[in-house]
């Protein structure tokens, strides 16, 4: 039996992705490849890997999830501005980190957030856009002393969660948009 991964993702402007990408660009430029260098610019929700049904050919378990939490989510999720306030990392270890965009985490996103995580019944969840995926420590050591004197502020409207597969017999394959989920258009009031 087959399987494939599904990423859910809030996905940005692509005004945000043309800015996200010129700063992995100009990490390349510095540091040469790595994971996630051709990636759009997206916070990731969650990651799922299933079984594909032989004779459908669809997900066994992510199809009919969806597919259940689509009409609440249409009308329980308000579209949202999340806001872009600077960079930090992650550290993985002693022998990587993941430099990413941060994401504000104020009450009212904090609960927006909360509410998705809720529905979506994932477990952890710590928005933010990736910059640089788990690079090795001298890579990040190169980078971090330029992205702490970069003031980016930026915002943008999160309107909808979208659902990606990908394949896993090819890791490297791009992922391609399995299903989209518009939130409910009326803006949550601050």
């Amino acid at each position: 039996m087959s399987a494939k991964y599904y990423l859910t993702v809030l996905s940005p402007p692509d005004r945000v992705d043309i800015k996200i990408n010129a700063f992995k660009r100009a990490c390349f430029n510095h540091i040469g490849k790595f994971q996630g260098l051709h990636a759009r610019a997206h916070i990731t929700l969650d990651v799922i890997r299933d079984e594909i049904d032989p004779i459908s050919q669809k997900p066994r378990i992510i199809g009919p999830f969806y597919d259940m939490v689509d009409f609440i989510i249409r009308r329980s999720i308000t579209t949202h501005e999340i806001r872009i306030t600077g960079f930090n990392f992650f550290s993985h270890g002693s022998n990587f980190k993941t430099i990413y965009a941060e994401i504000e985490l104020g009450k009212e996103t904090t609960d927006w957030f909360n509410a998705i995580k809720a529905l979506l019944m994932i477990k952890t969840l710590v928005p933010h856009i990736t910059i640089a995926r788990k690079i090795p420590v001298e890579a990040f050591d190169k980078l971090w002393p330029h992205f702490v004197k970069i003031n980016y502020k930026d915002a943008f409207l999160a309107d909808g969660i979208t659902i990606l597969e990908n394949g896993t017999d090819n890791k490297f394959e791009a992922y391609k948009v399995y299903k989209k989920i518009p939130f409910d258009r009326k803006m949550a009031v601050a």
